[in-house]
């Protein structure tokens, strides 16, 4: 009885019996219901301006987890705009009732904020229970009752609810509402969920859900909005939306809010003082407001629809979306622009436009001023916004206008933004080499939000910070590490400036002598893929997102290639497909290529019938999308030490500006050390390699500094090296990179003992076997390798590993080659005719002395794998023996590949004549 009254806002539960109105749901079945949730009740009642949601629902707890979940039951209300009525707290166990009201159970009440870390406050209440004595198997039902009085709504009453569909599963499930038949409550339900039909009963009108209701039918991600709203109903007593526009307008009423020589006067006096072009007094009025007053939402005493006060807001330097959109509003009226407030829907305003007339279908407030004939839509809680960015139009699709004669929906039009929100300057520097890392040099100026984002960055004044803020954010646009950087930000412009150098690596693919790189940019890697093949789809259309507009400059100074440069793909482009405008323009002139390219979509909508032309529209441009050919161009095994190092300067001291700024990062160590191993410094790897295993001791680093010491010839402290990377790992890797080291030092059978104690099987034991195989030459153990290597080929007959490691064991070993053609030749074929199984052939064919064969497969294998070191080396062999003087070049870049490869082939017994 008192629930059905009136309610007074109040800080205390009630404990009350269930309000009369409430209809029964039956709840016989709930102790034997299998289902986490075997009843839930939820019924809205709407009367005389209080809107009150009754929900009754029981949970199973049936592991550990749901035991943990519900010790403890949080229900929450707001004190400024209603109650919390507790009814009944038990649990269900056995067939008997525990009532823990009764026996005195009362909760905490707690005031939580939980969206303070959103710059929210709610005065919102929690009552939390803990709950005694529960066990595996029990059920615990809850019901209680809150009641809302909108303080801005002047009696009028509203509700969004959602309505709960399967895969959720509840035992027994409903969804009431009702209201007197004497309120004219309008109505709609939203999302794939079936309009039901209202009755009354006993003066009250009723709608009545089951739930869970069917699942809704699914939908193309990239639909509009409106189309991908969950199942809810809204409900309310605004006729329209005219009504709820002028039920609203009074609250932002700007008259007499402002009196000569007052704070906010003294603002606007100044503002017109420096310009007298209304868009740029829109523009330094709407800086004030977003970047002098900090957010906060203060949803108590109505807050979530009364607005604080101009003067308040200043004052106080604090306002949400409503206060800061008055503040604003009173600004442009005193100047004499045209102004008016606007709600909108952040989250998904396409669906505003199939929404019931109710408040609730906003979020978010903003001020649509009009100058000159053209709308400007000012979010004052945004940032960033100049003059140079006023003009852009966010994503909100249908805005209601605050009048006292009241206003409908009207659509948020678009408009092609003037300024890029991020303009990118890049020089790339790719003259050392196509094998080298690229150094580049980068400026990116950051618009508007975009740059805002960054402007706590900009007075970040630790460098090592700074390095790492530019390094995240050039992850995807450019890629590899930033080893210097600065962020600076321009307030009159609202832009952020990150400058920033650095290099990345593996820019160049290879394909039978030709190095490819894949042109970067704004107008590159886009396709468009809409799904419309389901027949419930093919009349949806496709949501174009944004407004986002990207400008980019790309510079680059090109490696040498003595084949002669070409640029495939198009250069220049000027077309709009998929609701995005490309530009691009590329210039190649000698040693240097210049790019300049821009895209920009805005919000939009593609009709169905449009999509198939779309989708070829993006697939010509993406199939043109630009690429750098080099022909034959200079390989870094083909260069001299001296010419290696010289190219490398740049690249090292690079990354000893990290060391610099970090000293104590074993990985900026080891990445130096890459760089000298590179440059062929091996002396100054080790000692790279030393400081960043004092610093952290990995057995990566370990194997690597082991690869080092055998490329100046220390074998032992590489054998010492690897023995610690496999005490530390102990498995396959590094069990390899320990027993060829044994091998080599004369110790084959530890080295054969050592894999076969891995004991491996599956993938991992055929690799396993491999390793074996090549080792057993060096402990006279090659025909066992051979037989271990054909039990496992009976198993996996088209193994490609195991038919390759078959024909090198013979070619290394020189072991029934004339058996092993057979094999070798298998390889090949289900290879594929790959780099590395054409080199084993080729070592066979030498062994049985058909050089001609021999250099055919490894011609073959460099045309594919021109770095293959083991192809470069047999070929400088068999040149050598033929007098021909290229095979010193052979042997030669062989070396300068894998320093290595001269005293491996030497325990094959190769060796050049």
């Amino acid at each position: 009885m008192i629930l059905a009254a009136p309610a007074l806002a109040g800080e205390d539960v009630g404990f009350v019996e269930t309000p009369a109105w409430v209809e029964p749901l039956y709840d016989g079945g709930i102790a034997e219901s299998r289902d986490n949730v075997p009843l839930y009740d939820r019924q809205i009642r709407f009367e005389d301006g209080v809107v009150t949601r009754y929900t009754d629902i029981a949970y199973r707890l049936d592991t550990t987890q749901a035991l943990q979940q519900m010790g403890t039951i949080q229900l929450s209300w707001l004190p400024d705009k209603g109650d919390l009525a507790v009814h009944r707290l038990e649990i269900l166990r056995d067939g008997a009732v525990i009532d823990l009201l009764a026996q005195g159970l009362r909760p905490e009440i707690l005031r939580r904020e939980r969206e303070l870390e959103r710059r929210s406050v709610n005065g919102a209440l929690t009552a939390a229970f803990a709950v005694p004595g529960l066990e595996l198997g029990d059920v615990l039902r809850v019901t209680s009752s809150t009641s809302l009085r909108d303080q801005a709504l002047a009696g009028a009453m509203q509700a969004a609810e959602p309505i709960l569909a399967e895969p959720t599963k509840i035992g027994t499930g409903r969804l009431r509402l009702s209201w007197p038949d004497t309120v004219p409550m309008q109505w709609k339900t939203l999302g794939d969920v079936k309009q039901p039909e209202s009755w009354s009963e006993d003066g009250f009108a009723v709608l009545d859900f089951n739930l869970p209701v069917p699942e809704p039918k699914a939908m193309p991600e990239d639909a509009p909005g409106r189309f991908t709203i969950a199942p809810q109903i809204q409900i309310g007593s605004f006729a329209d939306w005219a009504e709820v526009s002028q039920s609203m307008s009074g609250f932002y009423a700007t008259e007499n809010l402002l009196e000569p020589g007052d704070a906010i006067s003294r603002e606007v006096a100044r503002i017109e003082a420096a310009t007298s072009d209304p868009v740029e007094r829109a523009a330094m009025a709407l800086r004030m407001v977003q970047d002098e007053v900090t957010y906060l939402l203060n949803g108590m005493d109505g807050g979530n629809y009364l607005p604080q006060s101009p003067h308040d807001t200043w004052a106080n330097r604090y306002g949400d979306c409503k206060a800061k959109s008055l503040l604003l509003l009173t600004m442009l009226r005193a100047m004499g622009i045209e102004a008016e407030a606007v709600l909108v829907d952040s989250d998904n305003g396409d669906a505003v436009a199939i929404s019931q007339p109710i408040p609730g279908a906003f979020d978010h407030m903003i001020v649509r001023a009009t100058i000159a004939g053209e709308d400007y839509w000012l979010d004052g809680t945004s940032a960033g916004t100049r003059v140079a960015t006023i003009d852009e139009v966010p994503d909100f699709g249908w805005a209601l206008p605050l009048r006292p004669e009241g206003a409908g929906l009207i659509e948020v039009e678009q408009r092609w933004p003037e300024s890029a929100d991020r303009t990118m300057r890049v020089t790339y520097d790719m003259s050392a080499g196509v094998d080298m890392p690229v150094l580049y040099s980068a400026e990116i100026e950051l618009r508007g939000v975009m740059g805002a984002r960054l402007r706590a960055q900009a007075a970040e004044q630790e460098q090592f910070a700074v390095v790492g803020v530019a390094t995240n954010y050039l992850e995807d646009l450019i890629g590899g590490l930033v080893y210097d950087a600065t962020i600076s930000y321009d307030d009159d412009a609202g832009t952020v400036l990150l400058a920033a150098e650095g290099m990345t690596f593996d820019q160049f693919g290879f394909e039978r002598g030709t190095a490819i790189h894949r042109l970067p940019g704004a107008t590159v890697n886009w396709d468009f893929k809409p799904n419309r093949a389901r027949s419930a789809w093919r009349d949806i259309p496709y949501r174009v997102r944004g407004p986002l507009a990207i400008k980019q400059q790309w510079d680059y100074r090109l490696p040498p290639g003595g084949g002669g440069t070409q640029l495939t793909g198009i250069a220049d482009l000027d077309e709009t497909a998929a609701g995005v405008r490309f530009k691009r323009a590329i210039r190649l002139s000698g040693e240097t290529l210049a790019i300049a390219d821009s895209a920009s979509y805005i919000p939009a909508e593609i009709p169905a019938s449009d999509l198939g032309e779309q989708r070829r529209a993006m697939r010509r441009i993406a199939s043109g999308d630009p690429m750098l050919r080099i022909a034959d161009p200079y390989r870094y095994w083909e260069l001299d030490d001296k010419t290696v190092a010289k190219q490398l300067e740049p690249h090292i001291a690079g990354a000893t500006r990290l060391i610099e700024l970090k000293g104590d990062l074993a990985a900026f160590h080891n990445f130096r050390a890459t760089l000298r191993v590179l440059a062929r410094d091996f002396e100054g790897a080790i000692s790279d390699f030393d400081r960043a295993i004092e610093l952290e001791t990995d057995p990566e680093t370990l194997v690597l500094r082991a690869d080092a010491y055998d490329a100046v010839g220390d074998h032992d402290a590489a054998l010492a090296d690897a023995q610690m990377a496999f005490e530390l790992q102990g498995d396959l890797q590094y069990a390899t990179a320990y027993g060829f080291r044994l091998a080599r030092a004369g110790r084959a059978e530890e080295a054969l003992e050592l894999i076969d104690q891995l004991g491996l099987s599956g993938d991992q034991g055929v690799d396993a076997e491999v390793v074996w195989s090549e080792i057993s030459g060096h402990a006279d153990r090659t025909a066992e390798a051979w037989d271990r290597l054909q039990i496992w080929l009976d198993e996996r007959p088209d193994e490609a590993v195991l038919l390759n490691s078959q024909c090198w064991t013979a070619g290394i070993w020189n072991f029934q080659v004339e058996l092993a053609e057979e094999v070798c030749n298998r390889a090949v074929a289900v290879s594929g005719n790959s780099a590395g199984v054409l080199d084993s052939r080729a070592l066979a064919f030498y062994r049985m002395n058909r050089k001609e064969e021999a250099m055919a497969d490894l011609d073959a294998a460099l045309a594919k794998e021109p770095g293959q070191a083991s192809s470069l080396y047999l070929r400088g062999l068999i040149r050598l023996e033929g007098g021909d003087r290229r095979g010193r070049d052979d042997l030669l870049q062989a070396q300068r590949i894998n320093p290595e490869i001269a005293r491996r082939y030497e325990g094959y017994g190769l060796t050049p004549d």
